[in-house]
């Protein structure tokens, strides 16, 4: 193999995306880097998995200076005489977000980035016009004549104009259900399978997230509420108990105030939302102890009917889609807005819907929900319930779930993603649109597979000539507005 004519540069990015050039003999990484690593131990998080090094080795001491670049975790790649050498940070900036994404283990790494980059541009993995070829292990070889390279540096310039404006502005992630995993060994500190944890929101530059307090369906008569709310109650202890063992990298968020202050001291944001209502068990007085305790929302009902109003769910015999909410439905609603919780319609039929928009004082939410007009089913919601939720101030939280948004699930993209975002934005307004990705309970596919690809939402964005502004707004802020109106009427009872 033939190095001569080739390039050598080590590109080591910090998290605030700057590249920091070193000698492969000496590499170093930055105190400020604290990537998580898969252990408790604090001392090894701060140090055992820094960010990805972008090596480009060649002349005679070729072996030694990827050994070097492997040896501090990095990745190496050889870079032809061919290739500017300016767009070289272009390029590192880009792999840097590449590297770990897709949801994947670290020790994916390799082959996630060239599969990665390759199958966003459908070049062939193997062949004379892929992107690059493995070499060795952890040792790739990018193509002369790759046809795609200008494509490849377009979006490194956008992956950079992107991680700058997600410095500039909040962003929340509005659903995941990361407890469902709990008994399985699932943690926010621990990046495994797990589509949600501390280190892929880093990666994907997601300031916070509602980690979803869930219960399962059928609670109505007293014995089963009175289960569904000890369920609740201890999962809700889970989540501090997790939270804590990691307090040095998130917090508990219980207003926008405090998570923008989280977000400050280097830590990653953490709302709590209830997924199905029946948590509350036969005690209304339970909304107000939930709501102490940092339940920021609650999301009605699940796939079955309750106690407090009618599911969208068709799949069930027993329920009826076409009633809404119960009159102790309509009372917790009302307990709801008394103690500043957000109302979250996502899962109700239609008719709770319109109930909700008549019965509560303050905006609604859909946590998780996509639009009707773009797929048919009974968890997206119609043009006339967007126009409804815009004008209460309210917002539809767009999720990442495949069989929601589409009929293939390997040809759903983060493009039906963002044709809900599209069309609802049409529909309703750009102040009244969101993420809920519904992570680690269902969501994930190409291209927004887990936290550490929010990042790509804000490039499909910019991509549609959507501005800053508007991007911040429908990356967080819309949310964030809400919270602070459905907060501030509590305040004032």
């Amino acid at each position: 193999m033939n190095f001569k004519h080739t390039l050598v540069i080590y590109a080591l990015l910090s998290m605030s995306g700057s590249i920091c050039h070193v000698a492969a003999q000496s590499i170093k990484y930055p105190t400020e880097v604290k990537e998580l690593y898969n252990t408790a131990d604090k001392a090894a998080m701060l140090t055992n998995y820094p960010r990805p090094v972008i090596g480009v080795p060649t002349t005679p001491d070729t072996k030694a200076e990827v050994a070097a670049v492997e040896k501090a975790g990095g990745i190496a790649i050889i870079i032809p005489s061919t290739v500017d050498p300016g767009a070289l940070r272009d390029i590192a900036g880009l792999l840097d977000g590449l590297v770990l994404s897709q949801g994947v283990q670290a020790s994916d790494k390799y082959s996630v980035l060239l599969n990665k980059v390759a199958s966003d541009r459908n070049i062939p993995v193997l062949g004379d016009n892929a992107l690059m070829t493995k070499i060795d292990s952890g040792l790739w070889r990018m193509h002369d004549n790759c046809r795609d390279y200008a494509s490849l540096i377009d979006r490194a310039k956008l992956f950079k104009r992107a991680k700058n404006l997600h410095q500039r502005m909040f962003t929340v992630d509005t659903h995941a259900d990361l407890p469902e995993g709990y008994d399985k060994g699932n943690s926010i500190g621990l990046r495994k399978t797990n589509q949600v944890s501390i280190q892929k929101m880093e990666e994907g530059m997601l300031d916070a997230e509602f980690i979803i307090d869930f219960i399962g369906d059928g609670a109505k008569t007293k014995e089963q509420l009175d289960n569904a709310e000890a369920k609740c109650k201890k999962i809700l202890q889970q989540i501090y108990d997790d939270v804590e063992k990691y307090k040095d990298f998130c917090a508990i968020a219980k207003t926008p105030a405090e998570a923008m202050k989280i977000k400050s001291e280097g830590k990653k944001a953490l709302f709590i939302g209830m997924e199905n209502g029946a948590g509350l068990g036969a005690d209304i007085n339970n909304v107000k102890w939930y709501a102490d305790r940092g339940v920021t929302y609650i999301t009605l009902c699940w796939m079955k009917d309750n106690a407090i109003c009618h599911s969208s769910s068709i799949r069930y015999k027993d329920n009826d889609p076409s009633k809404g909410l119960t009159e102790y439905g309509k009372k917790v609603v009302r307990q709801m807005n008394k103690h500043g919780v957000i109302v979250d319609v996502s899962h109700t039929s239609e008719q709770t819907f319109w109930d909700c928009i008549k019965v509560s004082k303050t905006p609604i939410i859909c946590s998780h929900s996509g639009c009707m007009a773009n797929h048919t089913h009974d968890r997206n919601i119609t043009d006339e319930q967007i126009r409804a939720l815009a004008q209460k101030g309210g917002v539809l939280q767009v999720y990442a779930v495949w069989n929601f948004q589409g009929k293939d699930k390997y040809k759903t993209t983060i493009k039906n993603m963002v044709a809900d975002i599209d069309h609802a934005v049409r529909i309703g307004g750009v102040d009244h649109v969101g993420i809920g990705a519904d992570f680690d309970g269902g969501g994930g596919y190409t291209g927004i597979m887990a936290e550490n690809d929010f990042i790509n939402i804000t490039m499909e964005l910019m991509k549609k000539g959507y501005s800053d502004e508007d991007i911040a707004k429908i990356m967080g802020g819309n949310i964030m507005r809400v919270m602070t109106e459905v907060q501030q009427y509590a305040k004032k009872q």
